[in-house]
């Protein structure tokens, strides 16, 4: 028989269950009569009818599961009230907007990291990839331009323009002995820089050449960071021959993101010729940049741009620092530039390795405007002449 005594364990686990209905009285058949503990009227023992016994309790053992009817008491158990409070519901809608609101951000979030990720190098780069005009359709001051086409290491052919030394008033031409090779920024292409070209040769009386990269104007292929660095090798190899023919010295004039791509095409050629002479006499970074993933952190400071960026530029600086000391070397930037900001060319300038290297602010100038700005053709002229001296 079980026995619950004092010393047995009360944990709940282990008590054994007793149902409701184990103390009733149950008639046996064809069992003995027994004693009755009901009391007669007069207050004394009942004996036990016929065919009644006691029954004894029903033990189950613990764990066991036996379905019962709710009680009263046990509905009135201690727990959350059925019906909440209206500060309870508000706190239960106000918890489940919180979380909705919460995950639709993440998913917001992630949706544009992807979409950045995707699109990165056409919010990077803005080309004009149709070819331009034929040059026979341009005005007569632009007549003489000679359209030319190179091969890139890697198999590419990307074209350009050629303007000579001006024929006229040759005897006052300033630097017939100069040749410029400019490398554009990222939007447009060739096309939109022949203005400026003329304007400066026209002004300082040299010769200059207008590249464009892989994806622009006309050009093969699909514009990279690594492209452009290919790209700009062969231009400079195509320049440097030319001017190499006219007797004139090669000067880079870089504009924006131009100037990464030549600083570094420029370290590469020198790496090549093992230190030697690439045929390059001097630099001009016009609105040069240190890296692109410098600026692109600030604009884009909410996405982890860093690990999502493929064409970063951050090896300018470093291609800066491997060139020849002795080649002269001048940054102009404006203070007011919106798209390249001053530090951003003047870090630039710093880890340039020239000994000869200038620094010319313009305190109005922006990104696109240099060449409207008061003493930007005379820096170019100073420089030049520095050059030619060398």
């Amino acid at each position: 028989a079980n026995h619950v005594g004092p010393d047995a364990e009360t944990s709940p686990n282990s008590l054994p269950r007793v149902s409701a209905d184990a103390w009733r009285p149950r008639r046996a058949r064809g069992s003995p009569a027994r004693a009755s503990t009901r009391r007669s009227p007069g207050g004394s023992p009942r004996r036990p009818g016929p065919n009644r016994e006691w029954r004894n309790p029903r033990i189950e053992p613990a764990g066991s599961v036996r379905p019962r009817t709710m009680t009263a008491s046990a509905a009135a158990a201690p727990g959350p009230p059925a019906d909440p409070s209206m500060l309870g519901r508000l706190g239960g809608l106000l918890v489940g907007l919180t979380s909705g609101v919460a995950k639709a951000a993440a998913i917001g979030y992630v949706g544009v990291c992807a979409l950045a990720f995707a699109f990165q190098r056409k919010l990077q780069y803005f080309p004009t990839t149709e070819h331009p005009p034929a040059v026979a359709t341009l005005p007569p001051a632009y007549g003489d331009i000679e359209e030319f086409t190179v091969r890139t290491e890697d198999g590419v052919t990307i074209r350009g323009y050629h303007l000579p030394v001006p024929t006229m008033n040759i005897a006052h031409t300033k630097h017939p002995k100069i040749h410029l090779l400019q490398l554009h920024g990222n939007a447009g292409s060739r096309y939109h820089r022949i203005p400026w070209a003329h304007y400066t040769r026209v002004r300082l009386g040299c010769a200059v050449t207008l590249l464009d990269y892989r994806g622009y104007g006309g050009s093969e292929g699909k514009v990279t960071e690594a492209g452009m660095i290919l790209d700009g090798k062969a231009g400079i190899q195509w320049a440097a021959t030319r001017a190499n023919e006219t007797g004139s010295k090669l000067v880079l004039h870089l504009e924006s993101i131009g100037s990464a791509a030549g600083i570094c095409a420029a370290a590469a050629l020198r790496k090549d010729a093992r230190g030697g002479d690439i045929g390059v006499a001097g630099i001009v970074a016009e609105g040069g940049l240190s890296s692109c993933i410098e600026i692109a952190e600030k604009v884009f400071s909410f996405l982890p741009v860093r690990l999502m960026m493929k064409d970063k530029w951050n090896g300018v600086c470093g291609a800066a620092a491997s060139l020849d000391p002795a080649m002269p070397f001048m940054s102009m930037h404006g203070t007011r530039d919106e798209i390249v900001p001053f530090w951003c060319g003047k870090k630039l300038f710093e880890s340039s390795s020239s000994t000869r290297k200038v620094l010319k602010e313009f305190k109005r100038g922006g990104h696109n405007n240099l060449a409207d700005q008061t003493g930007y053709i005379e820096a170019l002229d100073e420089f030049y002449t520095t050059v030619e001296s060398l």
